[in-house]
């Protein structure tokens, strides 16, 4: 009995796959501490994507294939992740996008499920952030399916709150010199930058703006990553960030438990990154067991379970929203840069 997990191991984006596997593997370890799935060994299949639609597509029927798979998890980006839905749905398997939190993630259908915070939560909280720090500002942002819808629900924000915006651009997500976009958003004289993207991409935007372009304003933008944090160095300081979990910061009893024995485990506290993987884990099994370790049994969990153990936000529990198959009740919370790393953040 197994659960596929579709990430990138290599590529780009293999940062976010280890710490992805990190959460994975210490789930499975607990899960099977504590007895398996009503008494069966629980195993995790992993393939490695890239987190590239086209990679996505070509293992899905693999993974629909192998009959041991009761339900599948991943990828890190939508626009992958979505590129395998329409074959696991066909197949009624369970798509678990535990990370994708592009607002058009869960249209598919019915086995197609997420429980991450969706964009237009996140980007409620950022621009609300952004429009107690900054009345002038300029946005850049991804050029991808995600960065787009992003972008769009932090715009609509931001001008509910009065900010005013003076410059956007998109960029390619393997884009190596953004001083063309950067000067124009520079000249424009914002009293913030705003990028929303990834972890790789933030850290030469803020590092264009301040060692090339001499931006001394207000920078929001980045991810919750060491890679992030090694790529940005100094000039990652003081940003901040929506996230769903602070390491440091949760009052939760089972959060403060996994943090303590992912430290033991891996040497370091855990970020967004691995709580979600760990917890997409505990979710598909803590479901299966009341239901029953099958395809079926997990579509029914998802369906019914009201109290999904919840590690995110507050923590507590969760449940899903049966219109839009997202969780119901997780909420973001902020994050800063201070010391060089990031800690929870609230408003002053």
């Amino acid at each position: 009995m197994n659960i596929g997990v579709i990430y990138p191991k290599t590529g780009q984006y293999a940062e976010y796959g280890a710490m992805f596997q990190k959460g994975f593997e210490l789930a499975k370890e607990q899960v099977n501490k504590e007895g398996g799935i009503n008494g069966k060994t629980l195993g995790l299949k992993y393939f490695d994507t890239q987190s590239d639609a086209k990679q996505d597509a070509a293992v899905a029927p693999k993974i629909v294939a192998d009959d041991s798979i009761i339900a599948v998890v991943g990828d890190y980006s939508s626009p992958a992740s979505s590129a395998a839905s329409p074959t696991f749905q066909q197949a009624g398997l369970v798509h678990y996008g535990f990370n994708n939190s592009a607002p058009t993630f869960t249209d598919t259908g019915d086995h197609v499920w997420t429980p991450q915070i969706g964009q237009d939560k996140y980007q409620k909280a950022n621009a609300d952030i952004v429009s107690k720090k900054a009345k002038k500002i300029a946005v850049v942002y991804i050029e991808n399916d995600w960065g787009k819808q992003a972008y769009e629900y932090f715009k609509d924000e931001a001008e509910k709150n009065g900010t005013e915006i003076t410059y956007t651009s998109s960029y390619l997500a393997d884009s190596t010199d953004l001083s063309p976009i950067l000067i124009k958003a520079r000249d424009t004289k914002p009293d913030a930058v705003v990028n929303i993207g990834y972890g790789p991409d933030s850290a030469l935007v803020v590092n264009t703006l301040r060692d090339k372009l001499g931006y001394t304003g207000l920078f929001f933008g980045g991810q919750e990553t060491s890679e992030f944090l090694s790529n940005a160095g100094d000039n990652a300081e003081g940003t901040i960030i929506t996230g769903s979990f602070s390491a440091t910061g949760t009052k939760d009893s089972k959060a403060k438990k996994f943090v303590k024995a992912f430290n033991k485990k891996y040497g370091y506290n855990p970020g967004n990154f691995e709580v979600t993987a760990y917890q997409a884990i505990i979710d598909l099994a803590y479901g299966a067991g009341k239901t029953e370790p099958t395809r079926a049994g997990i579509q029914k969990a998802l369906q019914t379970v009201t109290d999904f153990p919840l590690y995110q936000g507050n923590g507590g529990t969760f449940k899903f929203n049966q219109k839009t198959r997202r969780a119901d009740n997780i909420e973001p919370i902020l994050l800063k840069v201070k010391d060089g790393k990031f800690v929870q953040y609230d408003v002053d």
